[in-house]
């Protein structure tokens, strides 16, 4: 039987940061593309259980409607997935898909048809919807089940997975990892994995803690990660990888760094980065040891320096704690990411400037600054909703793509926010003495290419994701 797992075409001309994204965005150049880790592994688990399995990526790939008509035509099962902006853009894909071919089964998973499955589940044309974090599980299960003509409920709710060692390695030939990278890539054969499902952190902003994870974090074993390492490394030359865990825990991260280092590993053979919360970086020795081990950088989800902000996001976390997590990681070598968010309705000119000025002086390697997005299903959603705070019609999904501010600020209005979404780039990045300590440190090829993405990321991407037309 076959199944197509698809990314459809973008409805803009800019490239949609659709699958593993928190924030999503349109940008106008193709600076950094997340590997869909969740559908590659579901590509991976529908083609291990003997189904006839193609993945097309259409924004990736650059493939249009002409290009991929045939495979919809032929496929018995279509896997789609559905982030808010994109509501209405899937449900139009379900349509074509229905006139191209009757018989095809839609299915749907994703963070908003499982926050608000009866939207989607009224439209003649979606005939299932995934109600499950681990969507690579779920929806080989579900077409299991229906390719065995056993009759389930369109909203097909299936629990997590308790031990994900079973869960096979993800096959990259299948889903081509050198389409994708990071913008901050130290080196060319780079590729993610997941050590970690899941956050015990419950953020007002997270579409995902609740929705996808139901407010719990599971782990696979260190050993399994390892082996997943020495499988890549070893079958595709990669040698530098991101964990996309949803936050990293560092107690987990230690017996990690140990068994790879048993096998003789280090930063020399591979380098890895991870993502997670100040919280989590407490001890300068854990560092100093997972640093040893080949992890090199450190993505933080800082969010905010001003500490009512951060209360009120419910992130769990002082300012003080924020500055002792980087001045750890700075002693231990680490190259530091960090990720802060702009529009929270709450806070004045004179905050979100401070923020902007905090960081600075905080001196992180890089910096990443995310409009506020009031996803369905989220507190800050409900927030807005009873305090007046949008500025666009919180039923409208389209107007949920970060081309404009959605919220206003106590004394900003959407132009204000968004010339305050390009100052934060413009202060951190184009300041003369972060771009002379930048320019200092090359020392080959592969750095000056660096600089060269990391600035087409930033100028042509992130800073005019509101221009999109």
């Amino acid at each position: 039987m076959k199944v197509l797992w698809l990314f459809p075409p973008s409805p803009h001309s800019a490239f949609p940061n659709i699958s593993q994204y928190r924030f999503f965005k349109y940008m106008k150049v193709r600076s950094s593309i997340i590997y869909p880790y969740l559908a590659a592994s579901g590509c991976t688990l529908l083609k291990e259980s003997g189904f006839d399995v193609e993945f097309l990526d259409c924004p990736t790939m650059s493939l249009g409607w002409d290009d991929i008509e045939r495979s919809i035509s032929e496929a018995e099962f279509v896997i789609l997935e559905t982030r808010t902006p994109l509501f209405n853009c899937i449900m139009e894909t379900c349509k074509k898909i229905k006139a191209l071919n009757a018989k095809a089964i839609t299915i749907l998973y994703g963070d908003h048809v499982t926050a608000l499955p009866n939207e989607a589940l009224s439209n003649e044309n979606v005939d299932f919807i995934v109600a499950c974090g681990d969507y690579d599980v779920a929806v080989t299960e579900l077409v299991k089940l229906l390719s065995e003509r056993k009759p389930q409920d369109r909203y097909f709710h299936f629990p997590l997975k308790e031990n994900l060692d079973e869960i096979p390695f993800v096959n990259r030939d299948f889903v081509p990892w050198k389409l994708y990278y990071e913008a901050w890539r130290h080196r060319k054969e780079f590729a993610w994995t997941m050590s970690m499902r899941g956050c015990n952190y419950p953020c007002t902003f997270c579409a995902w803690v609740k929705t996808m994870w139901c407010g719990r974090i599971r782990f696979r074993s260190p050993k399994n990660v390892a082996d997943e390492y020495e499988y890549m490394h070893n079958a595709y030359g990669i040698t530098e990888v991101l964990d996309d865990a949803d936050i990293f825990i560092t107690k987990w991260g230690v017996k990690f760094a140990k068994e790879m280092m048993s096998r003789g590993y280090g930063k020399k053979d591979i380098l890895w980065a991870i993502q997670t919360h100040p919280g989590q970086i407490t001890n300068l020795e854990d560092m100093k040891l997972l640093r040893r081990s080949g992890l090199s950088t450190v993505k933080l989800g800082i969010e905010s320096l001003n500490q009512k902000t951060l209360d009120l996001i419910r992130k769990g976390t002082a300012v003080e704690q924020i500055e002792r997590a980087i001045k750890i990681l700075k002693e231990a070598g680490m190259i530091i990411h960090a990720n802060l968010m702009v529009g929270f309705p709450w806070e004045t000119k004179e905050d979100a400037y401070n923020t902007i000025k905090k960081i600075k002086e905080l001196d992180p390697n890089q910096a990443q600054f995310s409009l506020l997005i009031p996803y369905p299903n989220t507190e800050i959603y409900q927030q807005a909703l009873e305090n007046g705070y949008f500025l666009i019609n919180p039923e409208n999904w389209d107007e949920f793509d970060a081309r404009k501010p959605m919220l206003r600020m106590v004394d900003l209005d959407g132009e204000g926010i968004k010339k305050l979404y390009k100052d934060c780039w413009a202060r951190f990045y184009f300041d003369k003495k972060y771009i002379w300590n930048h320019i200092k440190k090359v020392r080959h090829w592969e750095g000056v290419m660096q600089l060269y993405h990391g600035f087409k990321s930033i100028y042509f991407g992130h800073m005019k994701a509101m221009d999109v037309e």
